[in-house]
């Protein structure tokens, strides 16, 4: 049966058809073709039910956004990102429209907590590497836009594992007027860091709620409250450390015994309401006021006493694989009473107007800041004898280490943009996006205006489409997009770039900025008869008027002025497909030199370095990951889902505050998940005539292998020095192998 209507829609549009059936009548069939709009310049879609299968360690939902081109982490604990040589402060993350923010004073990924994103709740999810849009703020490195859901029935979910539990439930009235996102989660990482060198009392809790709510008060009119209430507290009572390092020809043990304990805990709470007026089908206006709360505490008291010995590696020797000789022994104190309360207020416009071949988007917000922070932290080293007391020029005796500061800012910002899509030719498709933003900020009087554009078009559009009108064969479509990017990423600082070391605010503190070149392409083709997407993009950041910084964990700690410069180069491919029918597999590969030069960067001594070029902290030359999806084919209801992750190692040095000394490399990070999944309850059922299967749209169990191969990561070191003056590196693993049992079921 011929379909005897064809009717292409672009994507968000709607069509409302009427049909009326009289008697005797056979009504054929009707054809909506979907024209999807191609992804932008350094723009991933990412399905979120596709990847609510995949082990996760972490719990958050940014771990997906780990195994995309240009992104890497190598901190499973963690749902922060590095992309394309930035670090996490350089990350813009959306969720309907208003812009989330992350706690300040976490110093460990499995302090983090879960992130703000409840996976079920999402809708869509759209993410930009570099070469982003004018509409979106002003961050030198990606954008996470996440949209939640607008549901129309009900629906629910629960997940439930050996690390947590998270659940939804969603729905509309009868009329669709009213809608709701209803969403809780809790979340533990006791059971991974316990596989951790330092043992002890971990008593991590992590719970957080969210809630959308929507009323249609008309078809041209809508309201929604976002809110979002999370508490987090990270409880470590340690008692002893025991590390081995080094080669194979020296092999190092560090033995530490503790006492003391470390407690974090921070309360986070967002609120938004957003007002959409559409006037007609071709523009929207939309009213949008939010307010970010956090509270964060900082407490502990750790003391130790530690011993570095030197392991016998003679297999010949009887005391082979134990201590052959002593090279050090201290003891240390750390305390800190830190705190950090947060107020951040929002509202703004943004605007949609849509008029022949021009999409223009425009918007306006104005922000305050208000920010109470309060540091008190010192520490004190004993080596017995083998490092100096820490004194004073009166040779009284003082602590090496202590900071005690009390800030406050209170500050605005004025931000807007203006931006145009415009068609430039249908036959090609051929797409020039270009806009303008300008940032102003109140604590340093200084405006900064960013322009940026984007292109891109199909160049074998006709000929595809011959192709197809002639019915010839499909393999002679050459399905091919041509992008390009160019932009000025200012990112004026928002409070941790301003504080220094010893807790003080530069008054003179001025914007970073990241100018970005990139050109790239995307090829839809098939394989097998299924279909495959790959992607290709070389990219360079001209950086100026840079922040140093150094990372020790997910804690960052910048030098508080605009001393650096340089540059990260790169390229980015990723084949993503249907691998194995049915499934969502994709796999990417990065290659990056991300290198800074810094002017008044002085050594230890306080002598002033020789400016060159160095890596940056989150320089890592190759980048590896693959996602794979697989089943049975004699029985489809048992499942496979793997994720592996490769990184090459990051530089790395002393906690000296000479970023010149920076220059030594991590080992490279390696890490395999695996999920054996089996489907109790298939959701393309169509015989459901038990109680459960009536009930319950999908069920499914699965058994996870964190770290597959038992690899010990490392993610920072603690720094010792021994009798002779030496000092060492001593590497701090991440967590180790773990089986998780996980129940996912959709209602």
């Amino acid at each position: 049966m011929k379909p005897y209507f064809v009717r292409p829609l672009k994507q968000g549009e709607k069509y409302k058809l009427d049909v009326k059936l009289n008697s005797g009548v056979l009504l054929n069939d009707f054809v909506f073709q979907e024209e999807r709009e191609r992804e932008k310049v350094s723009m991933y879609t990412i399905d979120p039910r596709k990847t609510s299968h995949l082990p996760n360690v972490g719990g958050s939902f940014e771990q997906i956004l780990k195994t995309l081109p240009g992104v890497s982490s190598n901190n499973e604990l963690s749902a922060q990102y590095n992309v394309r040589g930035g670090n996490f402060d350089e990350n813009l993350v959306y969720v309907n429209d208003i812009e989330i923010y992350r706690p300040f004073l976490p110093r460990s990924g499995q302090q983090e907590g879960l992130s703000f994103i409840h996976s079920e709740l999402v809708q869509s999810v759209k993410f930009s590497a570099g070469g982003f849009e004018a509409r979106y703020g002003d961050k030198m490195s990606s954008v996470l836009d996440i949209k939640y859901k607008d549901p129309k029935k009900f629906a629910s979910s629960l997940n439930v594992g050996l690390l947590g539990a998270q659940t939804h439930v969603e729905g509309a009235s009868k009329n669709l007027r009213f809608t709701y996102l209803l969403g809780a989660r809790y979340w533990t990482n006791k059971y991974v860091v316990g596989t951790l060198d330092t043992k002890g009392d971990y008593q991590p809790s992590f719970t957080d709620l969210q809630t959308l709510l929507t009323y249609h008060l008309s078809d041209k009119l809508s309201v929604s409250v976002l809110g979002s209430y999370a508490q987090n507290r990270y409880f470590l009572q340690p008692q002893d450390r025991e590390t081995t390092f080094g080669t194979v020809k020296q092999v190092m043990q560090l033995k530490v015994y503790f006492d003391g304990a470390d407690l974090m805990e921070y309360r986070t709470a967002t609120g938004a309401a957003t007002v959409v007026y559409k006037p007609s089908n071709k523009t929207q206006l939309k009213f949008l006021t939010s307010a970010f709360y956090s509270n964060e505490n900082e407490y502990f008291t750790i003391e130790g006493a530690y011993r570095l010995s030197e392991i016998e590696t003679n297999q010949g020797s009887g005391n082979f694989g134990k201590a052959k000789s002593l090279r050090g022994i201290g003891y240390f104190i750390n305390d800190a009473r830190n705190t950090i309360q947060a107020y951040v207020f929002n509202a703004g416009h943004r605007g949609y107007h849509s008029s022949g071949k021009n999409n223009f988007q425009w918007g306006a917000f104005i922000q305050n800041e208000i920010i109470y922070d309060s540091q008190k932290e010192w520490n004190y080293r004993d080596s017995a004898g083998y490092s100096q007391l820490g004194l004073n020029s009166n040779e009284d005796f003082a602590l090496p280490y202590y900071l005690k500061t009390k800030l406050s800012i209170n500050s605005v910002r004025i931000n807007g943009y203006i931006q145009n899509s415009q068609t430039l030719s249908k036959n090609y498709n051929a797409i020039l996006t270009y806009g303008l933003r300008s940032n102003w900020w109140s604590f340093n009087s200084e405006n900064v205006i960013s322009p940026r554009i984007q292109f891109s078009f199909e160049p074998n559009r006709l000929i595809n489409r011959n192709i197809a009108a002639q019915k010839l064969d499909k393999k002679l479509r050459k399905d091919w997009v041509i992008k390009a990017a160019y932009g000025w990423y200012y990112q004026p600082p928002f409070y941790r770039e301003l504080r220094n070391f010893d807790g003080v605010l530069n008054q003179n503190i001025k914007a970073q900025l990241a100018i970005h070149y990139v050109i790239g392409a995307d090829m839809n083709f098939k394989a097998w008869g299924r279909p495959f997407k790959f992607v290709s993009e070389a990219y360079y950041k001209q950086l100026e008027n840079i922040i140093p910084y150094e990372i020790d964990n997910v804690r960052i700690r910048y030098f508080a002025e605009n001393t650096a410069s340089g540059s990260v180069k790169g390229v980015d491919f990723r084949v993503n497909g249907e691998f194995v029918k049915g499934t969502e597999s994709w796999a990417s590969l990065s290659f990056m030199d991300a290198k800074e030069i810094i002017t008044n960067q002085k050594d230890v001594a306080g002598n002033p370095e020789t400016p060159r070029y160095i890596p940056r902290p989150t320089n890592q030359f190759m980048q590896f990951a693959i996602t794979f999806q697989d089943y049975l084919a004699n029985n489809p209801s048992n499942k496979v889902y793997l994720t592996l992750v490769y990184g090459s190692g990051l530089p790395f040095g002393p906690p000296d505050r000479d970023r010149y000394n920076d220059v030594q490399t991590m080992p490279s990070y390696k890490r395999v998940d695996i999920g054996f999944g089996k489907d109790l309850i298939r959701e393309d059922e169509k015989e459901r005539n038990t109680f459960f299967k009536r009930h319950i749209k999908m069920c499914n169990l699965s058994l996870e292998v964190f770290n597959l191969l038992g690899v010990n990561n490392t993610i920072s070191y603690t720094w010792l020095d021994d009798a002779n003056g030496q000092r060492w590196a001593v590497p701090n693993y991440l967590t180790s192998r773990r089986l998780n049992l996980r129940l996912l079921m959709r209602f």
